[in-house]
């Protein structure tokens, strides 16, 4: 039996459908297996350890954010336009693996350079600031990668020599003229880095360790309770899943 090309795109369709189903399917069930128990993880929903938690968790993302804008737009800048030996390398360090690291390797390392036996004699480990720290290094690369890319774009098109050569000064020409048409993929880089910052959980449970109303995240929070699957554990799960997804389709919408 000869396949034609029809019978190739149902086959495309087919595994696309796939794919489609799990993803979708997967998300979705979290509310599925709620209805089951629907007063009790309404309930939890204001349980106070959760709802800290939360506010935890919203803080550090925020705090993350906007450190990654303070810092990452900056550098996103210096790998466009500056030329060095080894930059490759360090571009691929500072951008790439970050993105890609172990979570729980991230907490143990920072727990090293930054906890009680911290060989720069600074103990972060158990804090708000460890949380942040955590977030930041995973996170933060997200924005650096989404302006960098969008900032050598502009380069190319010798937009940035034209002004230049009229007479701007090069923080004039970044503030005018790499900024404001880097914006909505700044943006994008910030909404990732920020969900991402939501979610991490590694590096917050080793170096940011679990304390209740103190350092504890709805991750770590779940982390702790999803060993006998209590309601809170489900609650919690349906509230940083969504509150991310929220957070990507408004900013889809913005943009």
């Amino acid at each position: 039996m000869k396949f034609g090309t029809k019978n190739y795109i149902v086959i495309l369709y087919f595994l696309a459908g796939l794919v489609l189903i799990f993803s979708i399917s997967t998300f979705l069930y979290q509310y599925i297996a709620a209805v089951g128990s629907f007063s009790a993880v309404l309930g939890a929903f204001g349980n106070s350890r959760i709802l800290t938690a939360l506010g935890l968790s919203l803080l550090s993302a925020f705090a993350t954010a906007a450190l990654a804008i303070i810092f990452g737009v900056p550098l996103a800048y210096v790998l466009t336009m500056k030329e060095f030996k080894g930059k490759l390398l360090v571009e691929t360090l500072a951008v790439d693996v970050p993105q890609t690291f172990p979570p729980i390797a991230e907490g143990m390392i920072f727990l090293l350079m930054l906890g009680p036996n911290s060989p720069l004699h600074v103990n972060l480990a158990s804090t708000f600031t460890a949380l942040v720290i955590a977030k930041f290094f995973i996170s933060a690369p997200f924005v650096v990668s989404f302006t960098t890319r969008r900032f050598r774009e502009i380069k190319q098109t010798g937009m940035n020599l034209t002004a230049r050569s009229l007479g701007a000064n090069p923080f004039l020409v970044f503030t005018t003229i790499f900024i404001p048409l880097s914006f909505k993929d700044i943006g994008a880089g910030v909404s990732l880095c920020w969900s991402r910052a939501m979610g991490e959980l590694g590096g917050s449970l080793l170096f940011a360790s679990v304390i209740p109303y103190q350092t504890e995240i709805i991750p770590t929070f779940i982390a702790t309770q999803a060993k006998t699957l209590t309601i809170e554990a489900l609650a919690a799960t349906i509230l940083v899943t969504t509150a991310s997804t929220l957070a990507i389709i408004s900013f889809k919408k913005l943009t």
